[in-house]
């Protein structure tokens, strides 16, 4: 406390005695009392205090400041009454010159918040505040670093202070040091747990869940102040690579680095959001085609722009792919938006990434909607992950073993088990099946990991995921997730949909061939290209269409000539042959009889979630 001491005692009708100290302290100490309703009614806790200390001590007034790194100053005045205008202007001034003289107040002057209140609304004896004014004062450090406070006292310069005075004052100071405190450090709490339920703790951005509350937000009032705006939905492209090869903290960096980017790409107002991993979202209110279009390009040749370096000191290059929804132009409520939004990412992608892709008039939510609720069940599937893997075994006709398993695709919902047969073409359609897969894929090597498996597993593999350059590292790093040799896994291409893609197709089987991976061909002999597959492709194995091996145990024998034909065939080029939709131990036994190696269908057994 600054400030000189004056021996020459005051004329004053104050009771000061022993008994009125220690009461005057007893009420001090239930002032302190902290508990969140004290923390929220701060103010009137300083406010008694400093009616209760009138009763002791001649001053005029209380001030605090306290100031941290990120906000403006505060200043707060406590009155015992009310003062003239100008003498309040003159106090303030004579105040913020004292605190100026901190450097960590070294912004007072010009940027500072300045609060009056009144602890008493009752006139002074004299009928006016005193322009003489004496300050005594001390500084403080707050919790946590990087805050500082400050306390004083402002009283009449023409009264003097004996001892009990600047012990009276230092108890007051004291007391109102731990009551800033305490708000203090409640409020960075307060923020810190908003901020925690609000942000992403990576990137600083909104998070998920704030991403709809706002989505939401937003979409209520463009309707109700008639204004179009726009969701961008933004993908890091080959992002799973950098992770793998890198480590999952220079994805960190990286996605951290993107962030700032895409801050500083969008316009003051807008909104972005980390939805998850590598996906982010943008909302801009007021914004239509042409403004998203272009902060879109801003976005992507930002990044493009941007060289990140490695652990190596070499630097990398990103891109971004986006998708583009407007409302109320494609969408009439929030989640259609984001539907149609994360649509045009997922075309984005499939047409070669780093790029945009906007709705257009035959890309509305309608038009997807009009494939049937299948795409809104896809897309909640995907993203509350319910895509399910189950396992059909395939059987060693020889000596009845099972040594494989086919991992097929499943929506499982609360009430019932969707096939892929009713939703792996909408899934397509809509550009979904690379996340399908990619989720399948993880959790069919999770089941087999704990399950101690170690047959072999063969997965359907949609062509169109073959267009996507990360399928093949996203695979290879699950397997070597899961400890999984790749010579484990068969990839089954359905012949009838693949003949367009030939030459795509032949370089993914020959690099995943490289690799140790085998594949077969699905539904063998449904279609016009069965045997320039054969001499195009190295398989491992056939799978017979299923309508030939159903169909053996009847009266035609023209499928019992085809079977026994493709098993010969098969058989000299050394590839092995399953049957699908052996229903039945009759079709088992036609089946063994025309020289097929294995058996797949609901006479081996259903297919189950569970393994073995």
């Amino acid at each position: 406390m600054s400030g000189s001491k004056k021996s020459t005692h005051s004329a004053r009708s104050r009771k000061r005695d022993a008994k009125h100290l220690l009461r005057f302290q007893s009420q001090l100490l239930r002032e302190l009392t902290t508990t969140s309703e004290s923390i929220k009614e701060w103010r009137t806790n300083i406010r008694n205090i400093v009616a209760m200390a009138g009763k002791l001590i001649d001053f005029s007034f209380i001030y605090l400041a306290f100031a941290t790194e990120d906000e403006a100053c505060s200043l707060e005045f406590f009155w015992q009454h009310a003062p003239a205008p100008a003498i309040k202007d003159d106090i303030e001034r004579m105040v913020r010159d004292k605190l100026s003289a901190d450097p960590n107040f070294s912004d007072i002057q010009r940027n500072c918040v300045v609060t009056h209140t009144l602890a008493s609304l009752a006139a002074p004896p004299t009928g006016h505040v005193d322009s003489d004014i004496e300050l005594q004062s001390r500084s403080f450090v707050l919790s946590p670093p990087k805050a500082i406070g400050g306390i004083g006292m402002g009283h009449s310069g023409s009264m003097t202070w004996d001892d009990t005075d600047f012990l009276i004052a230092d108890n007051i100071f004291t007391a109102l040091e731990s009551i800033v405190s305490s708000v203090h450090a409640m409020t960075v709490y307060a923020k810190e747990v908003e901020r925690f339920a609000t942000r992403d703790a990576l990137t600083s951005l909104y998070n998920q869940i704030s991403f709809w509350d706002l989505l939401e937000y937003e979409t209520r009032r463009s309707k109700r102040q008639e204004y179009k705006f726009t969701l961008l939905a933004i993908d890091i492209d080959n992002f799973k690579t950098m992770n793998d090869r890198y480590g999952h903290e220079v994805g960190d960096d990286f996605l951290k680095a993107f962030s700032t980017i895409l801050k500083k790409a969008l316009r003051s107002g807008d909104i972005a959001a980390r939805y998850g991993g590598d996906q982010f979202t943008a909302i801009l209110p007021i914004c239509d085609e042409v403004q998203a279009f272009s902060v879109a390009n801003r976005i992507i040749e930002s990044l493009r722009e941007y060289a990140f370096t490695l652990p190596n000191d070499e630097q990398a290059r990103g891109t971004v792919s986006i998708g583009i929804a407007v409302y109320p132009d494609h969408a009439q409520d929030a989640k259609d938006l984001y539907l149609l939004a994360d649509t045009m990412l997922t075309r984005a992608k499939s047409y070669g990434k780093d790029r945009m892709s906007i709705a257009s008039g035959q890309d509305d939510v309608e038009v997807i909607k009009s494939m049937g609720e299948k795409s809104i069940l896809i897309f909640n599937a995907i993203r509350l992950r319910q895509i399910v893997p189950y396992f059909q075994p395939i059987m060693n006709i020889r000596d009845s073993k099972i040594e494989a398993y086919e991992v097929l695709t499943r929506i499982v919902l609360h009430d019932k088990v969707i096939t892929a047969a009713d939703f792996i073409e909408t899934a397509e359609s809509m550009g979904a099946i690379g996340k399908i897969d990619y989720q399948l894929i993880d959790l069919a090597l999770a089941k087999v990991r704990d399950s101690g498996y170690t047959g072999n597993l063969f997965l359907n593999l949609s062509p169109k995921a073959l267009v996507l350059n990360e399928f093949m590292p996203t695979v290879k790093r699950l397997l070597k997730d899961y400890n999984l040799d790749p010579a484990k896994m068969v990839f089954e291409i359905t012949e009838r949909d693949t003949v367009k893609n030939m030459t795509l197709v032949e370089d993914f089987i020959t690099e995943l061939k490289r690799d140790g991976f085998r594949f077969a061909i699905d539904d063998f002999g449904a279609g016009y290209s069965s045997f320039h597959y054969l001499k195009a492709f190295s398989i491992d194995y056939l799978k017979i269409d299923g309508e030939f091996v159903r169909s053996m145990s009847g009266d035609s024998t023209i499928e019992r000539a085809i079977v026994k034909s493709i098993a010969s065939l098969a058989d000299n080029l050394g590839i092995k042959t399953i049957a699908e939709y052996v229903e039945t131990e009759d079709i088992l036994g036609e089946v063994a009889s025309a020289g097929i190696d294995y058996a797949q269908g609901y006479y081996v057994q259903k297919p189950s979630p569970d393994l073995f």
